[in-house]
């Protein structure tokens, strides 16, 4: 097969659609056998290609322009004719005409089920695209059965077009990982708390300042909080918050941490905290279970069933029963231990491996499912 993807997601750090195109590229071209990839990106001499396995057929194309009201409907169609592809695989949105079998990822419909969380503009221009991207595709990937669900039932699509394959924590995640550098940068000097994930309103972000802010004064010793990731629509108010807390001198905000950083920042958590209103998959937390650290999640969309019985889960955004948890999670080293050994088994039964060998046989079925029509 000859298989087109569209990775222009991998070149935008922090974003779960770059996690999860990074992780899957490099698996699949990792992968033995002669199909052929052509990846669509933006900037060819991003470091995300270079990092790839040597791989004779594998090529990485330009296009252009970067607005992607032209690049998509036009330049990556003209490209799918031009490259042969067999197979085009997209994230939510893809060109109406191409050539060969269309794959479409849809890592979950928070666009539809919590649109205040959007901008006005990009939740129209999803509520439509998707939809029609979702109704004429071959197969639908998406990471929990909870979102398959979820698809099925808002765009009526046969379920046997949509394929469950989990995303996976980077390998680079592992209790070993050492993280002096990253922590004397931040200014990190106690034992902390950590969320890592885009400061958006459905994160609950500042659901977890107040429970810190109730928890701090029980503890025996200091304690930090760490709040890392991009902004994205809550930073004005978690800025506000945090000025205004009593706790602030315990709290920071570090902002983007890099793919190279951010397993250490995971690795010296005293526990990582996630009250998102709603996931398809949640690979935060997931990460952070690879890492060793004990996790408190909101049992939220695919939460529950991506974390199972290794996190303590709690109501999306509750600060009574966060702030119990993390007294818990802090003070009794049993439940802490338990979370630990619960939570490494856990994030060892993911693998990008596995994932990219699913999907191989996902691009194989639409394509004969395309050849039979």
């Amino acid at each position: 097969m000859k298989i087109g993807i569209d990775t222009h997601a991998a070149e935008q750090d922090g974003t779960g659609n770059c996690s999860y195109i990074r992780g899957l590229v490099s698996a699949l071209t990792a992968l033995d056998g002669d199909d052929e990839y052509v990846l669509y990106a933006l900037d060819p001499h991003h470091r995300f290609y270079a990092a790839l396995e040597p791989r004779a057929k594998l090529v990485v194309r330009r296009l252009r322009p970067r607005h992607p009201v032209v690049r998509i409907p036009l330049v990556l169609a003209a490209a799918s004719y031009r490259d042969r592809i067999d197979v085009l695989h997209v994230q939510y949105v893809g060109p109406r005409h191409h050539r060969g079998a269309r794959v479409v990822t849809i890592h979950d419909l928070a666009f539809l089920r919590i649109p205040e969380s959007f901008p006005r503009s990009q939740r129209w221009r999803l509520r439509w695209q998707v939809r029609a991207n979702a109704r004429r595709a071959a197969a639908i990937i998406t990471g929990s059965e909870y979102s398959r669900r979820d698809i099925q039932a808002a765009y009526a699509i046969p379920p046997e077009r949509i394929w469950v394959i989990h995303d996976a924590p980077d390998p680079r995640f592992r209790p070993a990982a050492a993280g002096g550098a990253v922590r004397e940068r931040l200014g990190i000097r106690h034992p902390y708390v950590l969320y890592v994930g885009r400061l958006n309103p459905r994160k609950n972000v500042l659901a977890l300042v107040r429970a810190f802010e109730r928890v701090r004064p029980q503890l025996g010793e200091p304690a930090q909080l760490v709040i890392a990731g991009q902004e994205d629509g809550q930073a004005d108010r978690l800025d506000a918050a945090i000025a205004a807390s009593p706790w602030r001198a315990n709290i920071i905000r570090a902002g983007y941490v890099s793919d190279t950083e951010l397993p250490a920042l995971h690795a010296g958590a005293a526990a990582f905290v996630y009250l998102s209103a709603f996931e398809g998959f949640g690979l935060p937390p997931l990460e952070a279970m690879a890492c060793g650290v004990p996790v408190i999640s909101s049992d939220a969309g695919a939460l529950r069933e991506v974390l199972g019985d290794a996190a303590l889960l709690v109501p999306p955004g509750a600060v009574e029963e966060t702030a119990t948890a993390l007294l818990r999670v802090l003070g009794e080293p049993d439940l802490r231990a338990a979370l630990v050994r619960k939570g490494l088994q856990r994030a060892a039964q993911f693998s990008w491996r596995t994932a990219a060998e699913q999907t191989r046989e996902v691009y194989r079925r639409a394509l004969e499912a395309v050849s039979r029509s």
